[in-house]
């Protein structure tokens, strides 16, 4: 009975850990790089696959969320040019998202990656 016991417990460990590695990405922050032009932040995706970009300027705590296609440009829009610029974003694969809340309150471990993305959950699954 142990042994049937200790088998089922090896058998289990590497197909939950397999199960777990597809239920976290990391993040695809060096797919973008961001730059200031005429009053707008925007970056190209210059990875291979498509992203899920979401940006917010800490002033006005406006979220943006786009799904950017390789070879693509997000554009923020317009920033007020009286408010500071200060921005958080997260980059995951189109699909996924971070793995800590978007929000001010969450921007230190934005601004410094400290996140993982995980599989959007599907309504009813």
């Amino acid at each position: 009975m142990r042994r049937w016991l200790a088998i089922c417990v090896l058998l289990a460990v590497p197909a939950l850990a397999a199960a777990q590695e597809k239920q976290s990405r990391a993040h695809m922050e060096a797919c973008v790089r961001w730059a200031a032009v005429d009053g707008e932040y925007i970056t190209i995706n210059s990875c291979d696959t498509a992203v899920s970009i979401q940006y917010m300027t800490l002033a006005e705590g406006h979220v943006i969320e786009k799904d950017v296609m390789p070879g693509s440009q997000f554009e923020s829009g317009r920033l007020d040019p009286s408010k500071p610029t200060d921005m958080i974003f997260t980059v995951c694969p189109v699909g996924y998202r971070p793995s800590v809340r978007f929000a001010r309150e969450n921007a230190e471990p934005i601004s410094e990656s400290l996140y993982n993305c995980l599989p959007v959950q599907k309504p009813g699954v």
